[in-house]
């Protein structure tokens, strides 16, 4: 029988980030998976709350910011040493972003011999395959979002891990010049929506760019950590905020006040594992955030195939079926993640990390 390694946390250092971490990713799948809650009008109030969630995706770039600093910082200082790090970055991100994309490129194959009702041009544009094998679908050269819609945000990633090194040459100069600069990216992307999108919208329209004030403002955190653990039950705090963003997000607060409040989700999350507030609820979650990536790229075919196909297409559920069928994908993706990620996404990262290596 295969072994089943029990899940646990990288780092005694960063349990109340991993706490973030799934419980964000468990946000942005309800956030997709939205559309089939409230198909019969009856939760209104569910959709309007849940539609803030693609915010929590800024969250995440905070959070990378952080871990970047925390382990790059003054590591980075010549070519191999970035060369090696692309290549663990690519090796993390790569195996399960590749897999899910040739899903839906079968999934296009169906609809495109009859097999199965979808098509959609936009989504399953063969010219943007390329771009995505190579992590730039996100840097404004596709038109929309392709194949696994959400792996936009991985793309993103990618463009911070390659620009690390001269980042780090901003970092170098002080937390405040770090801050000072991503809170003025801030202020200028704001005043240059693409179209009637704000920059906290964009996807495949330059999501790379949406990454850099939370990537930013996240490497300021690491060097402001210190300060930050002066902060007061932060532990405490972050949870209560976290709660205060589901109730603004209800109540209709401004898109751009709520971008600001997940940043100060994230600032409190630092504080407390600076503090070392390790509290019951952190400890618990953080084991889990190691399949928040495999969540995050896996809910999308559940979403296809699961909701839209079975569930509606076939089932034709509505109203409290539905939503329970969408409670069981979100229970579901779990065990899926897991196997996921212990069968295939760490073999897979293990041999691409030594690729064009010696053996020791």
């Amino acid at each position: 029988m295969p072994k089943l390694p029990p899940l646990q946390p990288d780092s005694d250092q960063m349990l109340h980030l991993d706490a973030l971490r799934i419980v964000g990713a468990v946000m942005i799948v309800v956030f997709h998976f939205n559309r089939f809650i409230n198909l019969d009008g009856q939760w209104q109030w569910a959709d309007d709350t849940i539609k803030t969630f693609s915010l929590i995706v800024d969250l995440f770039f905070f959070i990378s910011g952080y871990v970047m600093a925390a382990i790059y910082t003054g590591r980075l200082t010549s070519f191999a040493a970035y060369r090696d790090f692309i290549q663990k970055r690519v090796a993390r991100l790569g195996p399960l972003h590749w897999a899910t994309m040739l899903v839906f490129i079968a999934v296009a194959a169906a609809g495109a011999a009859g097999w199965v009702q979808d098509r959609d041009p936009r989504r399953y544009d063969v010219a943007c395959i390329v771009p995505n094998i190579v992590f730039v679908h996100a840097w404004g050269v596709c038109q929309s979002q392709t194949w696994n819609f959400a792996s936009w945000a991985i793309s993103a990633e990618m463009g911070m891990y390659l620009a690390l090194p001269l980042i780090f040459l901003l970092t170098a100069r002080g937390p405040w010049i770090t801050l000072g600069v991503a809170l003025a990216s801030v202020a200028i992307m704001l005043q240059t929506p693409h179209g009637d999108r704000p920059f906290h919208q964009w996807t495949w329209d330059y999501g790379v760019l949406r990454a850099v004030p939370g990537f930013l403002i996240g490497m300021a955190a690491f060097q402001l950590r210190d300060r930050l653990a002066k902060i007061p039950r932060p532990n405490l705090l972050m949870w209560l905020l976290l709660g205060g963003y589901l109730i603004m997000s209800w109540a209709g607060v401004e898109r751009t006040i709520l971008l600001f409040v997940v940043y100060a989700v994230g600032l409190l999350g630092v504080a407390a594992d600076a503090k070392g507030a390790h509290g019951g609820v952190s400890r618990r979650l953080a084991p889990w955030a190691q399949l928040s990536f495999s969540l995050y790229l896996l809910h999308p075919i559940a979403l296809k195939m699961g909701l839209a196909w079975v569930g509606l297409g076939m089932w034709n559920l509505n109203g409290d079926l539905m939503r329970l069928w969408v409670l069981f994908w979100v229970v579901a993706l779990f065990p899926i993640a897991y196997l996921s990620l212990v069968f295939f996404e760490r073999p897979a990262r293990d041999w691409l990390a030594k690729v064009g290596k010696k053996a020791a």
